[in-house]
């Protein structure tokens, strides 16, 4: 019983030893399909998730943001769903920095060398060696501004992780079974992430909240809401008027497994030219 996740850098092998640890294991796999498939149900087409997907906010394109903020919430929301069911692997999706303090939860991270990286994009891709270093360039610069901006930390900070696996110097199948024997260890197992008060809290919560940034009808991008006990429910931040107010308020304290609302939404109208975001 666990949760594995993975970050990995462009060209590590990452991907693919994240599918084969979860062979292995038996256990589910969250990847970009099944992502992809999971954020179907909130209204979400594969072509969108790749087109925000880990990358960092446009600078001038609001609608960009707009949908890019939609995308991280239902993808926290998807994230820890995952977690709770436990025997999973995570590919990316935020998953080390979402589940930090988990217990359970093992975060690792599958790292190589530029220059390996860029041979396996050569030979892998069909780049041209000039190709491959500025994709790997572009790919890393959007990751880092990515994680920046919507998790607050550097990415690759090895302190955000239990285990960096370098595929340079180990081959790819030797880091797979690194991380098959570490999720069999009894020591290991005997800690769900089911288990976790706290992380149902979060799950219960971000699924409000993503159904709020999903209706049309509402602005939730100034909404937090937080969730304790007994399915007591904390709405705070801002909304652009009465309307949205009242309606947030209504989702909210119909939402299944909500037994207390308690609401400090203050209405704002929005300056004209101004973002908040």
């Amino acid at each position: 019983m666990g949760v594995l996740t993975i970050s990995r850098e462009l060209g590590s092998g990452g991907d693919a030893i994240g599918k084969k640890v979860a062979e292995e294991l038996s256990w589910e796999l969250l990847d970009i399909e099944g992502f992809a498939e999971a954020a179907r149900s909130y209204g979400y087409v594969r072509a969108e998730l790749e087109r925000v997907d880990e990358r960092s906010p446009g600078l001038v394109d609001r609608f960009f943001r707009d949908r890019q903020l939609v995308y991280l919430d239902i993808m926290r929301a998807i994230v820890y769903e995952c977690a709770l069911r436990d025997n999973y692997v995570i590919l990316g999706r935020g998953g080390n920095s979402l589940l930090s303090g988990i217990p359970g939860v093992f975060r690792s991270r599958i790292i190589a060398p530029e220059d390996v990286r860029q041979r396996r994009l050569v030979a892998n891709e069909g780049l041209s060696a000039s190709m491959a270093e500025e994709f790997l360039r572009h790919n890393d610069q959007e990751r880092k501004s990515y994680t920046r901006y919507f998790f607050d930390v550097r990415w690759g900070d090895p302190g955000g992780f239990d285990l960096v696996l370098n595929t340079g110097f180990f081959e790819e199948e030797a880091v797979g079974r690194m991380l098959v024997r570490l999720m069999k260890r009894e020591d290991f197992a005997k800690d769900a992430p089911s288990s976790s008060e706290e992380l149902r809290n979060l799950s219960f919560a971000q699924k409000v909240k993503a159904a709020l940034m999903t209706d049309d009808r509402i602005d939730a991008s100034g909404i937090s809401v937080e969730c304790s006990a007994g399915g007591q429910l904390f709405l705070h931040g801002r909304v652009n008027s009465q309307d949205e107010k009242d309606l947030s308020e209504s989702i909210a304290g119909a939402f299944e497994g909500v037994e207390s609302l308690n609401s400090e939404l203050v209405v704002m109208p929005p300056i004209e030219g101004w973002y908040p975001v």
